[in-house]
């Protein structure tokens, strides 16, 4: 039935940090004692290469192996120089990938995230990180990444065997946890171990990955560069995409298309998704064993990272908390979600993503169709108003100049106002057909994602926009909350050579809204109230928890 709605009854609040303490540090060394060794079979055949392949790579463990069987994690470097001068950062030639001229060596590209290894493994952990040399220089090969990942998977299943393997005997055999693998990659690693986890898919006895993060990764397939190759993706299990803003090698931040499909795939097993877009932050600084790739360190009207230290720090604070939450059992989950602050080291700034897995979640609006008002996911309508706006996905960029390159999958209200005989622009959501109401006391919070539009509209700032949140119940009592504070706060778009629209998650707590029946909500609202102008990518509207 329809129903008048009297709005009579208002009460405001503000969400923000001020009484949340930061989330623990999760990089802190661990209890456990700390062994290093390295694997390495040179020139053999693996399935799915159609060249000899070298299975390097260096391994950290408890020393104590008595209280295993511990988690394992494979780390996968990207795209990088093979060769160098002895004792320099000097880089030479490679002639067939991997040999290196006379007087040059192999740089040992792997042993760029020891400082992730090691510390994990003091937590009771057994991270391998794969040499990738013998695939690096050979157009985009991010098959072949995966299929060398499936590769050492085997080799460390036969050393977990009873009877163990060369070269390590029976020093792990019973001692890796097979059934907790997690994968991390960066660069062309990000792709690589994301197509590995497809491929495992296919296999006849998968393995069991568990947890996938991915640091400044491409995403190739998606856009068919280089040699073909599939578009790869992660669904049923938690994935997280950490972006750094000033890249210079990967300068669409590409790696946000992954974390959009992600989302969007329908799944069996509950998995979040979670992205960090890490102000100030560059591609190379992240392995040890790089130089930068823009010595100029430049990033568009944002204050760099200018030791390679500072970054370290922070990319161990998102992996470390990543696999010790989805593999350990721990709870670092604010840093993914935004709910707490993180911890010192993060000082820069970051823009978080965050989702549930899409099962768990009551999602009300996608702008899956052209047009408003219309019915949304819930059979409601929904109406913007006082605000020019179009629904687009690929032709967002029709209005030069183009920020928006996000997945083709995602498609969103672009916003702008004032509009004449201004008034406060209002995305309104029925959570019902007919204007019926809809329980949501059962969720936490409310959600939505956006971004600010490299537009003249928008106040050039890098805390330019902020929203309200208003929830109307059927008896017609509203109650509203300003989502304020850094975590909450729509930033200008930037990037390290052109601006870019990244679509971060703006969560509300339903705690905040006091005076009306949760169980009984009729409409949500967005107020764009923030500024007196602007312009907004607005999508994936949701309750959560």
């Amino acid at each position: 039935m329809n129903r008048l709605i009297s709005y009579f009854f208002l009460i405001g609040a503000s969400i923000g940090f001020a009484q949340t303490p930061p989330t623990a540090d999760p990089t802190r060394l661990g209890p456990l004692e700390v062994n290093g060794a390295e694997y390495r079979m040179n020139s053999i055949h693996v399935r799915g290469i159609p060249w000899a392949t070298d299975v390097w790579g260096t391994v950290f463990f408890p020393k104590d192996l008595s209280r295993s069987p511990y988690p394992s994690v494979i780390l996968l470097h990207g795209n990088s120089a093979i060769c160098r001068i002895p004792n320099t950062r000097t880089t030479a030639g490679s002639l067939i990938p991997p040999a290196c001229p006379q007087g040059t060596v192999q740089i040992p590209n792997h042993a760029g995230y020891d400082y992730i290894a090691g510390h994990l493994a003091s937590h009771g952990y057994i991270v391998a990180s794969i040499n990738a040399n013998s695939i690096n220089a050979r157009a985009n090969a991010i098959s072949e990444r995966g299929r060398l990942v499936q590769e050492h998977l085997r080799f460390w299943e036969k050393w977990n065997s009873e009877t163990g393997a060369e070269p390590f005997g029976r020093t792990f055999a019973g001692r890796v946890d097979l059934t907790r693998i997690g994968l991390w990659g960066h660069s062309r690693g990000g792709e690589g171990v994301r197509a590995a986890y497809e491929f495992n898919r296919q296999e006849r006895r998968p393995f069991a990955i568990k947890a996938l993060m991915e640091l400044g990764p491409v995403d190739f397939g998606a856009f068919n560069v280089a040699s073909a190759n599939p578009v790869f993706n992660v669904d049923n299990v938690p994935f997280s995409v950490l972006l750094p803003v000033c890249d210079r090698d990967v300068s669409d931040t590409s790696g946000m298309r992954a974390f959009d499909r992600g989302v969007r795939l329908p799944e069996s097993n509950p998995s979040p998704k979670s992205q960090i877009y890490l102000w100030g932050s560059n591609h190379n600084f992240s392995n040890l064993e790089w130089n930068p790739e823009d010595p100029l360190l430049r990033c568009i009207d944002y204050p760099v990272i200018t030791t390679r230290e500072e970054q370290v720090d922070m990319v161990q604070v998102y992996t470390m908390g990543f696999f010790r939450t989805y593999l350990g059992g721990e709870n670092f989950r604010s840093l993914f979600s935004g709910d707490a602050p993180p911890p010192p080291q993060v000082w820069a700034q970051t823009t978080l993503s965050y989702q549930e897995s899409a099962s768990s979640i009551l999602s009300v609006e996608g702008f899956s169709t052209e047009g408003s008002p219309k019915l949304n996911n819930l059979g409601g309508d929904t109406t913007i108003s006082n605000a020019r706006f179009i629904v687009c996905g690929s032709n967002c960029n029709e209005e030069l100049p183009g920020d928006w390159y996000h997945d083709n999958i995602v498609r969103a209200a672009r916003l702008e106002w004032p509009v004449p005989g201004f008034a406060m622009p209002t995305i309104s959501m029925g959570l019902g057909k007919d204007g019926l109401p809809r329980d949501i006391s059962t969720y936490t919070h409310f959600a939505f994602r956006a971004a600010a539009r490299f537009s003249p509209s928008n106040p050039f700032g890098f805390a330019s926009q902020s929203v309200s949140v208003r929830l109307v119940d059927f008896d017609g009592k509203l109650s509203i909350v300003k989502a304020s504070g850094d975590a909450q706060r729509i930033p200008y778009p930037t990037g390290s050579t052109f601006r870019r629209s990244v679509l971060k998650t703006v969560r509300v707590p339903l705690s905040g809204f006091q005076g009306i029946d949760l169980k009984r909500v009729a409409r949500a609202e967005i107020l764009l109230d923030g500024q007196p102008t602007g312009s907004l990518y607005l999508t994936e509207v949701y309750f959560t928890n």
